[in-house]
Order: structure tokens, then C-alpha cells, then sequence
């Protein structure tokens, strides 16, 4: 009961604020945060449709199908995901915000 009232905790991983405890396991986890740093690099947020087409295809591929991604700034969501298949993490400098899980 005590822990329904507690506020989200957070910790720095791989310059990344992600909620924890993620609900992944550490090699997605690190690779997914990987990837959605590079691709921040390479494209700006401007191009937000394409930064999640990129990350999702590369889960797709090396974790199978079917992942979902979702980028920004400010937004909420409340999605049914499949068990050890959800990180949600804020890239620090950017202040942009990755919500990422897999539902079949």
C-alpha cells in the first residue's frame, strides 16, 4: 500500500533519465537508448515521425516485431504492453522524451 502514494523514480543510464524500474531487460534497455541517441544526432527533433520510424525499425529487426515509439516533450499514455517490454526515458540535454513498448 505504501508504495501506491510514492512518486516515479528515475535514474541516469547511458545519458538518459529513464523511469525506473524499467520493465525491460538491460541489453534492449541500453541498445534501444543507443539508438535513439544516434538517431537524435543524425535527425532533428523537427523530424520526430522519422527519429521513431528509425528506432522502431531497428527493434523490429533485432528484437521482432511489433514495437511502438513515441517521442516529444510533454505528453502522457497509458498502453497495454507485453511483460518485460517497456522503458520510458528523457535524454537530459534535449529534454526529449522516448516511450517505447511492444504489444503484438
Amino acid at each position: 500500500m505504501s508504495g501506491d502514494n510514492e512518486e516515479s523514480k528515475t535514474k541516469s543510464f547511458k545519458g538518459a533519465q529513464v523511469l525506473w524500474p524499467p520493465d525491460i531487460p538491460d541489453d534492449i534497455l541500453e541498445d534501444v537508448i543507443e539508438v535513439a541517441s544516434q538517431t537524435l544526432l543524425e535527425k532533428s527533433f523537427e523530424d520526430g515521425v522519422e527519429v521513431a520510424r528509425i528506432v522502431k525499425q531497428h527493434l523490429d529487426e533485432k528484437w521482432e516485431p511489433y514495437w511502438h515509439v513515441f517521442l516529444g516533450k510533454s505528453f502522457g499514455c497509458h498502453a497495454v504492453h507485453e511483460k518485460e517490454r517497456f522503458v520510458y526515458f528523457t535524454f537530459e540535454e534535449s529534454n526529449i522524451s522516448f516511450l517505447i513498448y511492444k504489444a503484438s
